[in-house]
């Protein structure tokens, strides 16, 4: 059996690596979804950020890869697996959106900038369908996670209604003794 190349090496290693990540996230996403409602703002959106940089990881994966000397089914199938992976996980984190915000609103909760942080949420979402057609522009997009993201999308919207932007607070001034 020959040795594999440095290059074959660094593949395996890369998809390990970003296997085990993805499987952390999903488990991540699960424990956040059950504990979704002990979050506050900032602990959600540390979550969130947590997200984003799994999406940066994913990209990066899939960039190696498109970069490597192999043949291009086998390829295909690799960035098939990770877009896959991908994937789940952007399902996940939009169910743990959709259950925070959502309690957000059924609490009637109004969170200091979160008009300007739904904002932000919102910018992300439409990244992530972007992203989403990008990698398969000759396949019809992942209805499921479109579906997802405009329910989370609707109820930011309801969020910043209500939530007036940072640039119109005003503190109360408190006398001194």
């Amino acid at each position: 059996m020959a040795k594999p190349s440095p290059e074959q090496q660094m593949t395996v290693e890369l998809l390990q690596s970003f296997e085990q990540e993805a499987k952390a996230m999903l488990r991540r996403c699960a424990a956040t979804r059950r504990q979704v409602s002990r979050y506050s703002f900032t602990r959600y959106r540390g979550f969130f950020e947590e997200v984003k940089s799994f999406l940066v990881l994913a990209a990066f994966t899939r960039s190696k890869l498109v970069n490597l000397q192999m043949s291009a089914t086998e390829r295909g199938h690799l960035v098939e697996h990770i877009d896959g992976l991908e994937r789940r996980v952007s399902r996940a984190a939009m169910e743990v959106a959709r259950a925070f915000y959502g309690l957000m609103l059924r609490r009637d909760l109004i969170y200091l900038g979160g008009h300007e942080r739904c904002d932000e949420d919102r910018q992300l979402l439409g990244e992530l369908l972007e992203r989403d057609a990008e990698k398969s522009p000759d396949r019809k997009p992942d209805a499921r996670l479109e579906r997802d993201v405009k329910a989370v999308e609707a109820v930011l919207e309801e969020i910043v209604r209500r939530t007036p932007p940072m640039r119109n607070f005003e503190p109360l001034d408190i006398p001194k003794h």
